[in-house]
């Protein structure tokens, strides 16, 4: 591809940008009728009504699944997913620090102790990563499959298998996301999928659990309805404790019609990241993140790696010189809570600070968990360094994607000299 003009908008030349990011109505589809129907129900328990189940049997269609846990949030499902894998007091649990706090809350109330493992340049974890955490004390690893991106499951749960620890999925930003060929979130012993409004699919709130286990899926949807068993023996009410992660039926019926076109929707946003991808590929001084090989990504956000040995221009420069280009950019982990380690966020840090430390970050045979970057030096290279990008969305277009290539390459071309 030709080089564009080198003529900066942040130096008052044009923008690259001129297309408006396109909108339009989510819930276009079936929503309201389905609403509809479920108001004429006269109720919205999920117990009672019917959609919260439809929307299970379209989950199980989706991922060929034999068992769907309904639940209240992605927070939930990963809760629910810990559940499964057995977790309790002084058990630690593996995941990676670049994730929304979502992940290790479940973690946390079950007396647990998250251990952060670093990432490599796809901003995922690796078996060398997961290695590396592990101590006679792990109990299970959670694999985040990042911005629409997955991660290496299927080496992580040979690594695992050969150590007796459960793998559970966090899908949250990586619905339709596949691995040679198979879909995230079925590979391990349960997949964790979050309908939140910030999702490739929206209820407002709200998630799935996938599993094969029949055991384990009686055990987690038991635990979701605080300690009824309505799905198996109503003669067992009570008989075991849990969370209210109950799904509502206004829930499951706005879940049903987007698992509709759940397909259509992410391919769209795969269509719109490989358009990236194909538009700087001969970027000079920078690349996007790499997928893994036979990886199929649906690039939820993705971000640039700018190699700035050749580049004359910091990071801030960068950025605003993106922006200035109706680029949409931001310094990675700069300002966004979900984007820095967890360990910094108001999440975890009263817990951690001074007299104030408590429970599960001491423990009552005598550890005491600390966290710094020393164990995740790729993580904090990337902190430091990455450039985010949000282009994608369901309703951007081709042209929009390709003004916004346009745009950063305007930029790279000019810091780094190229003509």
């Amino acid at each position: 591809m030709k080089p564009p003009s080198p003529s900066l908008a942040l130096s008052g030349g044009p923008k690259a940008v001129t297309t408006p990011p396109s909108t339009g109505n989510r819930f276009s589809g079936n929503e309201r009728r389905y609403l509809q129907e479920t108001l004429r129900q006269n109720t919205l328990f999920y117990g009672f009504g019917s959609f919260v189940q439809k929307a299970c049997k379209a989950m199980r269609r989706y991922t060929g699944l034999p068992y769907v846990v309904p639940c209240s949030s992605g927070t939930a499902a990963i809760h629910l997913g810990l559940i499964a894998c057995g977790i309790g007091p002084g058990d630690e649990v593996i995941c990676t620090p670049n994730t929304d706090a979502g992940t290790v809350i479940g973690i946390l109330a079950e007396g647990a102790v998250p251990v952060f493992c670093d990432v490599d340049d796809t901003f995922q974890p690796s078996p060398r990563t997961i290695r590396a955490a592990l101590t006679r004390r792990t109990r299970a690893v959670i694999v985040v499959h990042l911005a629409g991106y997955p991660a290496p499951v299927d080496a992580i749960i040979r690594l695992c298998r050969s150590r007796g620890l459960p793998v559970l999925e966090d899908c949250a930003q990586s619905w339709g996301t596949r691995l040679n060929g198979q879909l995230v979130g079925t590979f391990g012993l349960a997949g964790a999928f979050s309908t939140n409004d910030f999702k490739h699919i929206s209820t407002g709130d709200g998630g799935f659990l996938a599993l094969r286990d029949e055991a384990l899926f009686r055990r987690t949807a038991n635990y979701a309805d605080k300690c009824y068993d309505r799905l198996f023996d109503r003669s067992l009410f009570g008989a075991h404790f849990g969370m209210n992660y109950r799904m509502t039926e206004l829930q499951g019926a706005v879940a049903l019609a987007q698992l509709e076109k759940v397909r259509r929707v992410t391919s769209h946003y795969h269509q719109l990241g490989t358009l990236l991808e194909r538009h700087l590929a001969d970027l000079p001084a920078g690349r996007l993140i790499p997928p893994l090989p036979n990886a199929y990504a649906t690039y939820w956000w993705t971000a640039l790696l700018p190699d700035y040995r050749h580049l004359k221009a910091d990071r801030d420069t960068l950025v605003r010189a993106l922006q200035a280009e109706g680029v949409p950019a931001s310094s990675y982990g700069k300002y966004d809570l979900i984007q820095k380690p967890l360990f910094q966020t108001r999440v975890m840090r009263p817990w951690l600070k001074g007299w104030k430390r408590r429970y599960p970050f001491v423990q009552p045979d005598g550890r005491s968990y600390r966290y710094d970057y020393t164990t995740t030096p790729t993580h904090k290279k990337l902190l430091d360094e990455a450039i985010m990008l949000s282009p994608f969305g369901e309703f951007r277009t081709k042209d929009y994607i390709r003004e916004v290539a346009t745009g950063i390459r305007k930029v790279f071309h000019f810091f780094s000299g190229s003509s």
